[in-house]
């Protein structure tokens, strides 16, 4: 576990803003869609999805920059993803890289940011985690093993998380969880409680709190996120991002996933051109 020490502003931004990684998960990560229903026999062996996101300044409106997410499916289990980050004017500036390899809710995953040298990831290795994070390019990867536990979450694996609980959630029993935070190379305690239930695009959706427990919880309200009740997929999240700002502090963010930006193409070449096209070292 990691030593208890002052949670300033700057810890704050720190330690929550890498969930937006389900977002942003990723992050959460990082958004999910969740791939038809079928019955087994019909079920192609191989599915590809892609959708967009659209990340807003939460106090001017502003936008910041956008997401392009390539998901791959294998027999309708998510089994990779690659997100795209872009500036408003579409130039990739950011990219991270996700493998469901042992657990859908602790993928191994990989983050750059082209702009400032930011990184993060997560290696499973046995029964152990590699974490790694760099805050910039400045400084130097920082890596940690760390044991799996009980209710272990991280990046993308959140929206996984949700599905698993919908119902007690629903039914207003909160849900606690251990969230992979790189930034600090461990895992911190969280807990997520159902708050609402809205409309978005005329379809029911339901709005649920990720908040620190314990200590943290004195400097952070943690974030909010929806999500359609008819797929349970991600349709609006807001809080802090795991982007950062050229300073190095998480933008606090408004990412909306329309629906009508769900259509992006995506079969194998797409994803492998995601994987490998060339990020720029700033936004014009």
């Amino acid at each position: 576990m990691i030593p208890l020490f002052v949670y300033s502003n700057a810890s704050k931004r720190c330690v929550c803003g890498f969930i937006g990684a389900f977002l942003l998960l990723p992050m959460l990560v990082s958004a999910q869609v969740i791939a038809p229903t079928a019955p087994a026999s019909a079920v192609p062996e191989l599915q590809f999805k892609g959708y967009e996101g659209l990340a807003y300044e939460l106090s001017s409106g502003k936008m910041l920059y956008k997401e392009t997410h390539y998901i791959k499916y294998v027999k309708s289990a998510v089994a990779e993803r690659v997100v795209i980050y872009r500036c408003p004017n579409n130039e990739p500036f950011g990219r991270k890289a996700l493998v469901m390899n042992k657990s859908p809710l602790i993928p191994d995953f990989s983050f750059n940011d082209g702009r400032t040298g930011h990184a993060e990831g997560l290696k499973s290795e046995g029964l152990k985690l590699a974490i790694s994070f760099r805050q910039n390019g400045k400084k130097s990867l920082k890596t940690e093993k760390i044991d799996v536990t009980a209710a272990m979450v991280a990046d993308a694996g959140f929206d996984e998380f949700i599905r698993l609980n919908w119902t007690s959630l629903r039914a207003g029993t909160s849900a606690p969880l251990n969230f992979i935070v790189p930034s600090q190379l461990d895992y911190l305690g969280f807990k997520v409680k159902y708050l609402r239930a809205v409309v978005l695009d005329q379809k029911p959706a339901s709005v649920f709190k990720l908040a620190p427990s314990g200590v943290l919880s004195l400097f952070t309200s943690g974030l909010d996120v929806t999500y359609l009740d008819e797929d349970r997929s991600l349709r609006q999240f807001a809080g802090l991002s795991n982007i950062r700002d050229l300073g190095g502090e998480n933008y606090e963010v408004k990412i909306d996933f329309p629906l009508n930006l769900r259509q992006v193409y995506a079969d194998q070449t797409a994803m492998q051109a995601a994987r490998s096209v060339a990020l720029v070292q700033r936004c014009n």
